[in-house]
């Protein structure tokens, strides 16, 4: 009886050490605005934030390809960059293509470059949907 007392606990405390503690976690919120979808992702492994990216999609099907051909040759990188005050220092590998009379602006954001505090405020994904819903975004978490 003892025997079976003592390793119903362990493993009872194996498995609430390793399975709440380890959870992965993917928030993606999105907001649209004047023909422009915004996507904004962030990666979680437990209260650690992993990986955070956004992405930026703008219809140009209304424009002539000379004005196409016009946003084409802009730096949207540095625009978005420049838009985004909380996020400009941790911008990484970003890229800007157009395909299909769509402009797609792709950026991974490094999560050490973020403001410490804001990093603090997002570090769970809760706390992440409610900071980014405040400014507009709609979220879901997936677990």
């Amino acid at each position: 009886m003892k025997k079976g007392f003592l390793l119903s606990l362990l493993l009872a405390v194996v498995v609430l050490s390793t399975g709440c503690a380890s959870k992965e976690a993917k928030l993606v919120c999105k907001q649209t605005a004047s023909g422009v979808d915004v996507t904004f992702n962030v990666d979680f492994a437990g209260k650690v934030i992993k990986n955070m990216d956004f992405s930026y999609d703008m219809d140009l099907s209304k424009y002539s390809d000379a004005q196409i051909e016009a946003i084409g040759k802009q730096d949207f990188c540095s625009r978005v960059k420049s838009s985004m005050s909380t996020f400009k220092d941790a911008f990484s590998n970003c890229n800007q293509e157009i395909s299909s009379k769509h402009l797609n602006v792709k950026a991974e954001l490094d999560v050490n470059k973020v403001a410490k505090d804001y990093v603090s405020k997002i570090a769970k994904p809760e706390s992440a949907k409610a900071e980014l819903e405040k400014v507009g975004y709609t979220c879901t978490i997936q677990r």
